[in-house]
């Protein structure tokens, strides 16, 4: 086994970025004889890939569950050790002087869609998909009822954790090429905050868990079957300790948005906006019932849709890190 240990995680709120952001996560890997190793500093583009991948034994991967679904579903020999669920800003915009009103009245319009080269899993358009189908469920409605637009593809790095955006959708927006857009997260906060648009939707707010979920709702952290056989001692404390991390600053809300920011690439009042939600609870990675189950509505829709190879059933997939 390797000694350098390989950490990846998304642009978005994860106990890992959080134990990262302090300290924590490489000091207990460099006191368990490891080298740290954020996969986003390495430059090997083979490497890198397994950032969606999870071909590696020696690297823990935790935030959006759509490339942890799709890797497993393609073999990725990997283990579900936790799931958190910090519901972050979720929405349905139209322009500030659209006639829009609901979600309902969005039937018959048009939706602007991403587009991403760089990597044969496109994450963002399978989450905007998902989005908007859940938008349009809470209506009553389908995706069948709308129309998608293609934005131009924007060009993804392999790997990358760079800021997130919704530019290419929303220039379609500001065109009149489309009625109405999907965003999430601090950058979909930022935009709201323009004021160049108005939400019709919130879906984070959606009284149905289901409703919400979509590619960071649940999120996953994922290790390699063959690193939890060899060193079940680092996964143990690799999780307790991120598990404490969040705990611990839980109270401290300036520092912790200050964190989350870095972690998104945005400004802090923007990812204060976006994860109001947070409680310790939401950060803290567990395999309880709810959240297995969201995780499989999940690994159901990327099936149903084409998205991934066949089934995926979570709850095989899933380990206890307290039974190692």
């Amino acid at each position: 086994m390797p000694d350098t240990f390989y950490y990846t995680r998304c642009p978005a709120p994860t106990s890992t970025g959080v134990s990262a952001g302090l300290g924590i996560l490489q000091e207990r890997l460099a006191g368990l004889g490891l080298r740290p190793q954020a996969l986003q500093d390495v430059e090997d583009p083979e490497i890198l890939r397994h950032h969606f991948e999870h071909g590696i034994p020696n690297l823990l991967r935790e935030g959006g569950n759509i490339p942890p679904i799709w890797a497993r579903a393609n073999g990725a020999r990997t283990r579900l050790l936790g799931i958190t669920w910090l519901d972050e800003f979720q929405a349905v915009l139209v322009r500030a002087d659209a006639p829009a009103q609901t979600v309902a009245d969005l039937a018959g319009k048009c939706f602007a869609v991403p587009q991403s080269t760089g990597h044969r899993l496109d994450v963002a358009r399978i989450t905007a998909l998902r989005g908007i189908a859940q938008g349009l469920r809470s209506a009553g409605l389908t995706v069948a009822d709308v129309t998608l637009v293609d934005a131009p593809p924007q060009a993804v790095a392999l790997g990358a954790r760079g800021k997130e955006s919704f530019d290419a959708e929303l220039a379609l927006l500001d065109a009149g090429a489309v009625d109405a857009v999907w965003v999430k997260s601090a950058a979909g906060a930022a935009a709201v905050r323009s004021g160049r648009y108005r939400v019709v939707l919130r879906i984070d707010r959606l009284a149905d868990p289901l409703l919400r979920v979509n590619n960071g709702t649940p999120r996953t952290l994922t290790f390699h079957e063959d690193f939890i056989a060899a060193r079940p001692d680092v996964v143990r404390d690799v999780v307790e300790s991120a598990r404490r991390a969040v705990d611990g600053i839980a109270q401290d809300r300036e520092r912790l948005w200050g964190i989350l920011a870095r972690e998104t690439g945005q400004d802090p009042a923007d990812a204060a906006t976006a994860f109001e939600a947070f409680t310790p609870d939401n950060l803290i990675p567990d395999l309880t019932p709810g959240r297995l189950a969201a995780l499989q509505d999940q690994a159901d829709f990327l099936f149903d849709q084409g998205f991934i190879p066949k089934r995926v059933d979570v709850s095989e997939w899933a380990l206890d890190w307290r039974d190692l």
